[in-house]
């Protein structure tokens, strides 16, 4: 295809126009609305190519939009006479023979028009025969002695360097990066490879500040376990509004300290680890950082309290999203003291719509101190309950929650707009909070589309009271379409039970229960006949809906009647 668009895309300064072009509406002239005819047909390479091999007005901007973004540099030294290149067993494109000056302009005149280098994603289990052929490092260090890479690509804007060389460990082909720095890139993504020697990190990031002035987005992560601390100039960065240290590389004192000078920084993604995980140093600690502009805040770090101890730092007052990851278990007084933490940042309460929170298990970091596995009460969590705009709230992992039907109730109120509702422990928990409490959070809030808690179902559930309903009258609980994912963690549940019948009539829309494989109980086999006796009931309603619809009538009554939990209401 990328041959047929080669020899078709040729068209160019003829010195007569085409019979199509004397024939074809005036309208075709003008670049505007060509522009927006190719906006129509992108989804398809191959209208696109008919389009570009139309004629030579046409030609120009459909073949801008075709190599607008590329996922390798295969494509562009595939313009090359197939007889000057081959795809070896490894995938690699290997020169066959040396090319003619004249045959590497196609080359340089494609290359002009690329603005988006980035890697393409590789599907799970993908061989090299569904990957797109690469070009070998040979292949680029010969087009690049003949191209510089800024005069190659005079309009690249973004640059994921994995589309340029996929290296997992440092070597030449590294040092390629520096040749693509240049004021006119905005948007810059790097891996740092295992083995990259001090002095290379630290020339990389003297090149980068002096030399790519204009960057607007900046992410660097390298190899796991090789640890890497960068000083950022980030003062002479000032146009950043997005700055992602995620994985395996931390900023110095000094670059965390700057990056209060990052008046547009919409987003920033943090390490803490190593030196500039120690916020509360006496130099630092009286200089607060203001981040007017921050939106969504990610922190990455072995332990919670540094992630607690920058948060105590950062005045953010459009701060909608907080995102954080850690390792090791925090005690019960260092959860509490995070929540509080939240408080510092977003003063207003008005801003903040997401909150996730999740520790990350790790055999490297394995913390076998029991006392930091204390019970994780209710009352740690009702500070964010003044966060009234939250649509996302995840805890993952943190320990055993305990949370009671006051807190749960009180949550109703407080979110109700919430999307998605996460307390998941990978503990066996005792948990206090009821099936009512559960049937009555998820009901209320009406958008509520995953909810991940642990209840206990054993106990037959309590009709809602008369302040609850709509007609101010004990009523059955209001049915709620948003609902689809259930995960119950280790909750209880009876093994025979008009549990499913319930959650069927009040959540129609609920496709998938599911929870933790628990070591010596059953609740988990119990919890897969009550997903099956959902999805018979799904089938039931397709086949009967009459008697569906009596459903809530029925159990409604054996609610009020005091029915055995137990006894089911229809046969399936």
């Amino acid at each position: 295809m990328w041959q047929q668009l080669y020899m078709k895309g040729r068209a160019k300064g003829r010195a007569s126009p085409t019979a199509f072009e004397l024939t074809m509406h005036r309208a075709l002239l003008v670049n505007d609305i060509v522009h927006t005819i190719l906006q129509n047909v992108t989804l398809s390479t191959t209208d696109v190519i008919n389009f570009a091999s139309t004629c030579s007005a046409l030609s120009f901007p459909a073949l801008n939009i075709l190599w607008c973004a590329q996922g390798n540099l295969g494509p562009l030294i595939m313009c090359l006479p197939q007889d000057t290149w081959e795809v070896g067993d490894d995938n690699l494109i290997h020169l066959s023979r040396e090319p003619l000056p004249t045959e590497w302009e196609r080359v340089r005149l494609n290359a002009s028009r690329i603005r988006i280098l980035r890697q393409l994603i590789r599907k799970p289990g993908g061989t090299h025969s569904k990957c797109p052929p690469r070009p070998h490092s040979r292949v680029l260090h010969r087009l690049f002695a003949l191209f510089p890479p800024t005069s190659l690509f005079p309009n690249l804007h973004k640059l994921v360097f994995e589309a340029v060389s996929d290296l997992q460990e440092f070597s030449p082909d590294f040092l390629l990066l520096r040749q693509f720095l240049s004021p006119g890139l905005e948007e810059l993504t790097f891996f740092l490879p295992s083995g990259i020697p001090v002095h290379e990190v630290e020339q990389l990031v003297d090149t980068l500040t002096a030399q790519a002035s204009g960057l607007r987005q900046l992410l660097i992560s390298a190899a796991y376990g090789v640890p890497c601390q960068l000083g950022l100039r980030l003062n002479k960065m000032q146009k950043l509004n997005l700055l992602a240290i995620p994985r395996n590389v931390c900023l110095t004192r000094q670059s965390v300290t700057d990056i209060g000078r990052l008046r547009s920084l919409q987003v920033l993604a943090l390490t803490l680890n190593g030196e500039s995980s120690i916020l509360e140093d006496s130099r630092l600690g009286d200089t607060p950082l203001e981040l007017n502009a921050l939106k969504c805040l990610v922190l990455v770090a072995r332990r919670l309290q540094p992630c607690t101890s920058f948060l105590l730092r950062v005045i953010t007052p459009q701060l909608s999203s907080i995102d954080i990851k850690y390792v090791a278990y925090a005690a019960p007084a260092e959860v509490a003291e995070f929540v509080l933490s939240l408080h510092m940042p977003c003063q207003s309460f008005a801003s903040l719509g997401e909150i996730s929170v999740q520790r990350r298990s790790s055999h490297l970091h394995q913390d076998l101190d029991l006392d930091l596995r204390s019970p994780l009460p209710s009352h740690l969590f009702r500070p964010l309950l003044k966060f009234r705009r939250l649509t996302i709230v995840k805890f993952i992992a943190m320990g055993n929650y305990c949370l009671d039907d006051a807190f749960i109730e009180d949550a109703a109120v407080a979110w109700p707009d919430i999307r998605e509702l996460w307390f998941a422990s990978q503990e066996t928990d005792t948990c206090t909070v009821t099936f009512s409490a559960m049937l009555s959070l998820a009901s209320r809030c009406r958008s509520l589309r995953v909810l991940h808690l642990t209840f206990d179902a054993t106990q037959r559930p309590t009709l809602p009271n008369s302040d609850d309903t709509p007609d101010g009258q004990q009523n059955f609980w209001i049915e709620q379409t948003a609902l689809q994912r259930l995960y119950v963690g280790h909750s209880r549940v009876l093994k025979t039970s008009f549990a499913p019948f319930i959650l069927a009539v009040v959540f129609p829309n609920l496709v998938d229960i599911s929870s933790y494989q628990t070591p010596g109980t059953s609740d988990d086999i119990t919890w897969q006949e009550v997903a099956e006796g959902l999805r018979r009931l799904k089938n039931f309603r397709e086949r009967d809906p009459i008697t569906i619809a009596q459903l809530p009538h029925v159990i409604q009554y054996m609610l009020k009647r005091n029915f055995p939990f137990h006894v089911t209401p229809i046969g399936m």
